[in-house]
């Protein structure tokens, strides 16, 4: 078989047309990855990886490879030496393996050259180096093992003519059709004939991205080796169908056994098409039809085009784990009004091209709808403190997390319910509403007074122990004891609470109307309660030197006030704890005369959320604020307290702050302690306080006088998801993607270098092994 093999190899650089098949594969990959100006050219497309390398040549081998293979049959039976070749001591597998390993062995040096592409990445990857190996190895294997598929499909057409034209025709057809005519089939029918699995594109996208699944290597095997067994039929003239029949209900048998015990290796090296143990529990649930309908359809840029070919990826993960998932892409251009009427507002993209930028304005969102529930959420996080690349960054990050969140909501059946306790000064929901009608959305709301425990303490603990979580905003009235006793046994019976606490009274209307007001202590009678968990929240105003703006009349031009944004350090933005899902991906907080929280050592885990910079000022009340300190100069070295807790996150077994204490109420739902309970303690009630535009309440998340957008909504939003997920959903904000990018400065510096690279040097390689292949074999003739 080796000696055969070897001929068959020599066979292909002695005729011309292996290598032009190599060289034109060569020459279109060059010119339409590097010199093209398309969606498939790597510059401009500004990602280091292959993808669209990937992408093409399966297209491109559907015709070099059956070129290659078409001779291989067809000769021996135009020219008769197909007989002469039978009668050697050889058998008809040798035969046939010979010719397809020679092919193979072929295919794998037509691929040599491409490594120049891995290399070009490697350079100008930002930084040097940055690029995903595991991808690109599992890319290439894809290739691999989709070539197997179509040269044992060019093989068996060999055998059907003697005709090469007609052996090249039939290879194409067959391999068209098995490549997308399945999956074209599916799509006319909405995917609902999941019939594309049959095809080899379903299985090769899913190598070609790094990931290893044995379904789609038995597949490929399964698809190499009937061929290749029906090719051996038909060189030994066997008319027996019966075989062939056989053959094929095997390897059917072999794959429908394979779509329930299988394996799968993520190569990428950040697992990014795994699938975490969360979503997998929740998609599970799905018994009807769930249908995700994502607005991101054409070619947009090559940034959106990248967000929307990852989404596509990551919801064929969803869908194949569950058949009940079905995807749909839509273009917004027709239903854009419709689209603004129902929440989606638009989001816009800079691009460059040909030197001119140029904004483009699309729908980066996505509707799921089950069951009769339908919900809606944008791709991109909307915050003017990214870049652009910054804000792709999350947008892959948070991929997993947006649509596994968006899918439980729409299957859940019941929805936990929310109390939001008034009754001792809270903040009025006109200052909530921001906050608490996106909560709304998610959750069962409902407002809830401790003014009944005077009268019915037993009865108002009883009904507040039928919520999930208790959310305290803003008291500026005293708590009687019957009051917080209620509250501390909500927690103690596992009830969840967000506090949002003001211990000092700094009124900000007086300080604008008279330019003055007076800072002092607020005694809400929740100190002690606080402090049998863990936390003190002091009775001093945190300054800081990393600060939000408020808007001042500085003087007038005319008649006209002239207003100008200055830094108001009494109004400090609170960086996130990058580490833990609530503050993730979070712009800064803006908080309004916030406290300091200390924290005291007792069983329970505590997490800083929110804290300040390192340049803060410790304010002591009482005293007078005046914002005529707007104007003093400030010295970092009267700014040196250090970083601040502002909100802290407590997990664990609370002991009830009536532990061993005299009760002031009898109840049967009295407990010591609860297990494994959370709280969020914040030292700012004004954190979810939106304020008032035209009496309408305003955004939470911008000031309407200074446009800055904050972090506010995100940070509650989070707080209460975290405090109420018991599945996990809230930790996949944590998950960490690495989107890897071009350094397009360099690349486009260096662009005619890595051109010829490319382009030219593969081409001269092939031509020189060309040359040097047939002198060496002359002379080998010679000598023997």
């Amino acid at each position: 078989m080796l000696p055969l093999l070897k001929k068959e190899f020599n066979s292909f650089f002695t005729n011309p047309t292996a290598c032009i098949v190599i060289g034109v594969f060569l020459l279109i990959n060059g010119l339409f990855l590097w010199f093209f100006k398309d969606e498939f050219n790597i510059l401009i497309a500004g990602f280091a990886d292959l993808i669209p390398f990937f992408y093409l040549s399966p297209w491109m081998f559907m015709f070099l490879i059956p070129a290659i293979t078409m001779k291989s049959f067809a000769d021996e039976f135009s020219v008769g030496t197909i007989e002469l070749l039978k009668t050697n001591p050889i058998s008809d597998w040798q035969i046939v393996f010979s010719k397809f390993f020679a092919s193979l062995l072929l295919f794998v040096s037509a691929l040599v050259p491409t490594l120049f592409y891995v290399i070009t990445i490697y350079n100008l990857a930002n930084p040097i180096g940055n690029i995903d190996f595991g991808s690109i190895i599992g890319s290439y294997l894809g290739l691999f093992f989709l070539a197997t598929s179509y040269i044992s499909i060019g093989l068996f057409t060999s055998t059907l003519s003697k005709n090469q034209i007609v052996a090249f025709i039939s290879a194409v057809f067959i391999i068209f059709l098995l490549y997308y005519g399945f999956e074209a089939i599916s799509n006319s029918f909405n995917n609902n004939l999941n019939i594309k699995k049959i095809g080899i594109n379903e299985h090769y996208k899913s190598i070609s991205r790094g990931v290893i699944d044995t379904r789609d290597i038995t597949y490929f095997l399964s698809l190499s080796a009937f061929f290749l067994i029906i090719t051996k039929i038909r060189l030994s003239n066997d008319k027996n169908l019966k075989k062939t029949l056989i053959f094929c209900v095997f390897f059917i048998v072999m794959n429908i056994v394979n779509q329930y015990f299988y394996n799968r290796f993520d190569l990428t090296l950040d697992k990014r098409y795994t699938l975490s143990k969360t979503t997998k529990n929740i998609i599970s649930n799905i018994k009807k039809p769930l249908i995700i309908t994502v607005f991101l359809e054409g070619n947009i840029s090559p940034e959106i085009n990248k967000l929307q070919s990852e989404t596509r990826q990551y919801l064929e993960e969803l869908s194949d784990r569950n058949s009940k998932i079905k995807i749909k892409f839509a273009s917004s251009n027709k239903i854009q009004e419709r689209l603004i009427e129902r929440g989606m507002t638009p989001s816009k993209i800079t691009i460059e091209e040909d030197g001119k930028l140029s904004e483009i304005i699309f729908f980066p969102w996505v509707e799921v709808y089950y069951n009769s529930k339908s919900t809606n959420f944008s791709l991109l996080p909307n915050t003017v403190f990214l870049t652009q690349k910054d804000q792709l960054q999350k947008a892959f990050e948070n991929l997993e997390f947006n649509f596994t969140n968006a899918i439980n909501l729409v299957v859940q059946k019941s929805q936990k319910k929310i109390a939001v306790i008034t009754g001792n000064g809270q903040l009025q929901d006109v200052y909530l509403y921001s906050f608490l009608s996106e909560i709304s959305k998610k959750y069962k709301l409902a407002k809830f007074t401790l003014d009944s425990v005077a009268t019915n303490p037993k009865q108002t603990l009883k009904e507040l122990s039928r919520f999930d979580l208790a959310i305290i905003a803003k008291p500026t009235e005293k708590f009687t004891e019957s009051e917080k006793f209620t509250l501390d046994q909500f927690i103690a019976n596992g009830g969840r609470s967000l506090w949002m606490i003001d211990n000092v009274n700094a009124d900000q209307d007086s300080l604008f109307n008279t330019g003055k007001t007076l800072a002092y202590p607020r005694d809400l009678n929740l100190t002690d309660l606080l402090f049998s968990y863990g936390v003190r929240v002091n009775y001093t105003i945190i300054k800081d030197l990393y600060a939000s703006k408020i808007s001042l009349a500085t003087g007038k031009v005319g008649n006209q006030t002239q207003f100008q944004n200055l830094k108001w350090f009494y109004h400090p933005l609170a960086n996130g704890n990058t580490n833990h899902p609530i503050t993730k991906n979070i712009a800064p907080v803006r908080l309004k005369f916030a406290n300091q929280i200390d924290t005291l050592k007792n069983n329970i885990n505590k997490t800083p959320l929110l804290v300040s910079s390192k340049l803060t000022q410790k304010f002591g009340t009482p005293n007078f604020i005046s914002l005529q300190s707007i104007r003093n100069n400030a010295s970092e070295n009267n700014y040196k307290s250090g970083v601040q807790i502002y909100a802290v996150l407590l997990e664990g077994n609370f002991n009830s702050a009536y532990k061993n204490r005299l009760k002031p109420f009898e109840t049967g739902l009295l407990k010591e302690s609860s297990i494994n309970n959370k709280m969020v303690v914040v030292a700012d009630g004004d954190i979810g306080k939106n304020q008032i535009l035209n009496g309408e309440p305003y955004d939470l998340s911008t000031d309407k006088w200074t446009n800055e957008k904050f972090g506010n909504k995100d940070f509650l939003l989070n707080a209460i998801d975290y405090l109420l997920d018991d599945i996990g959903l809230i930790t996949l904000r944590n998950k960490s993607l690495n989107i890897r990018f071009l350094d397009k400065q360099k690349a486009i510096k260096e662009m005619t270098f890595w051109q010829i690279i490319n382009v030219a040097l593969p081409i001269t390689i092939l031509l020189l092994f060309v040359v040097v292949f047939n002198l060496l074999r002359k002379f080998l003739m010679i000598s023997d």
